[in-house]
């Protein structure tokens, strides 16, 4: 994926304000002697930045230091849902086309994300049928599928009621709603990857890993929730003594369980 280097455009807060015209992705690759799964990171932001620093750089560390392949989706912000679609896409083949070059596993690639990146995450496993963009290349006759997803806080992942206008939202009101109309199309079937969930109740956004793990357990997709009773929102690998921050522990466990490093169990 062409474009400026997104390091050279992040503000002091680790948020990138703007990523109109060139997605990337940042490829972290280490030494393994076995094929392995690869990891595509979508950091979270709210589609108006990206979060690119505890919720990316910090996540593929963590992620290559345990020997998993990964890289960071730099995808279109601000306010460019769709153009964020057809890029984790594109990402996904992307990675597939490389995959003998960078000893992966082609039916072995997770998409992780974090927030409205997790979202992302959830729309690209429930709308690889429908393709986001006209071909480019030869890496387009690939599959966008994931096979598997982790969502790290899913926001905007349940359909809205009234009980969801109220003051406390981050968004206020009016981009409350306008992105809980990305839940519309959130369509799971039995054909969404098996699927990993982390929250916590005293998340804004605590309904939308519950209604999302509904959807999948009713389609009879493999998957796990992590509910924990506190922990806030956004927190990232960040030390705390929550219980919370077991859960990368619980997600490397997840992963091992599903074969994503190669091993025969």
């Amino acid at each position: 994926m062409p474009g400026a280097d997104a390091d050279k455009i992040a503000g002091k807060d680790g948020k990138i304000p703007e990523i109109k015209a060139a997605p990337s992705l940042s490829v972290y690759l280490p030494r393994t002697e076995r094929k392995t799964g690869f990891m595509i990171i979508c950091p979270g932001g709210g589609y108006k930045g990206l979060a690119s620093d505890h919720e990316g750089v910090q996540i593929a560390d963590w992620l290559s230091g345990e020997g998993i392949p990964c890289a960071i989706l730099f995808y279109r912000v601000p306010d460019k849902p769709q153009a964020a679609l057809m890029d984790i896409q594109r990402a996904i083949r992307l990675v597939r086309a490389n995959a003998q070059k960078w000893n992966v596993d082609p039916s072995r690639i997770g998409i992780m994300g974090f927030s409205a990146g997790a979202n992302l995450c959830a729309r690209a496993s429930t709308q690889f049928g429908k393709e986001a963009y006209a071909p480019i290349d030869a890496a387009d006759s690939l599959s966008s599928r994931p096979d598997f997803a982790g969502l790290v806080y899913p926001a905007y992942c349940d359909k809205p009621g009234n009980d969801h206008r109220w003051s406390g939202s981050p968004l206020g009101a009016d981009g409350y709603d306008k992105l809980y109309a990305l839940a519309e199309n959130l369509n799971v079937s039995k054909d969404t990857p098996p699927t990993f969930i982390v929250q916590t109740q005293d998340d804004f956004y605590a309904n939308a890993a519950i209604a999302y793990y509904l959807a999948l357990k009713g389609s009879k997709v493999p998957a796990n929730l992590h509910m924990f009773d506190k922990g806030g929102h956004g927190y990232g690998l960040r030390n705390k003594t929550d219980l919370v921050s077991e859960w990368k522990d619980l997600f490397e466990d997840w992963l091992k369980h599903h074969n994503f490093d190669g091993e025969k169990k």
